[in-house]
């Protein structure tokens, strides 16, 4: 196929999804401009980069000690949750499906242009259980920062556990639970997330 032909064939690919025309973009970025004031009128300690967009639903928890940022361009879809006790950072333009929950004791960082399924839950922490003479309740909780690289794509109802590092570019599938390092480009799926191949066609490590 010459050169050409193949730019007009993907071309229609590279437009903007969903394009309902020009009144859908203007409402859709008034809307975007006012919510992301009215977040930051109620949350002025949060970081919002320009462009973001907070979505109806939102819920912010924080401490005085805690630290919160998102880079330019982030998406915060219907229903997103944050909880900090720690610190929070994200970067450029990345996108959180609806219901995603971000929560940190400690650390937890997410890097550029990531893409987090809806329910998607990231948490630095969880109940401590080793003991059994006293209830899981009284038993304190687990932290371990978490660290998600640039362009990972985390699938629908996906966990991120305490401790976990995600390279960048990796790929985990939906309803996985994280409770191990990712290696950079792999694909991992699975309850506990296991890795089925490298996205450059390599072999799996190890």
């Amino acid at each position: 196929m010459p050169p050409d032909q193949r730019e007009a064939d993907i071309a229609p690919c590279r437009s903007s999804p969903g394009d309902f025309g020009a009144v859908h973009r203007v409402r859709a970025a008034l809307r975007r401009r006012v919510g992301l004031a009215v977040t930051r009128l109620r949350h002025p300690r949060i970081a919002f980069g320009p462009l973001c967009d907070v979505r109806s639903g939102a819920h912010f928890t924080m401490t005085r000690t805690s630290t919160v940022r998102f880079g330019a361009g982030c998406v915060l879809d219907h229903g997103f949750t944050l909880e900090a006790s720690g610190d929070i950072s994200v970067g450029d333009r990345t996108v959180f499906g609806h219901h995603c929950t971000v929560a940190a004791e400690r650390s937890v960082v997410i890097g550029a242009d990531c893409l987090l399924g809806e329910l998607v839950s990231v948490r630095d922490h969880d109940h401590s259980f080793d003991r059994s003479d006293i209830e899981i309740l009284y038993q304190g909780r687990s932290t371990g920062p978490v660290v998600i690289g640039d362009d990972v794509w985390v699938g629908a109802k996906a966990t991120i556990t305490r401790g976990v590092t995600i390279g960048n570019g990796a790929v985990v599938g939906a309803h996985a639970v994280v409770t191990h390092d990712l290696p950079a480009g792999c694909v991992a799926v699975g309850v506990p997330a296991r890795i089925v191949r490298m996205r450059d066609g390599g072999p799996p490590p190890g």
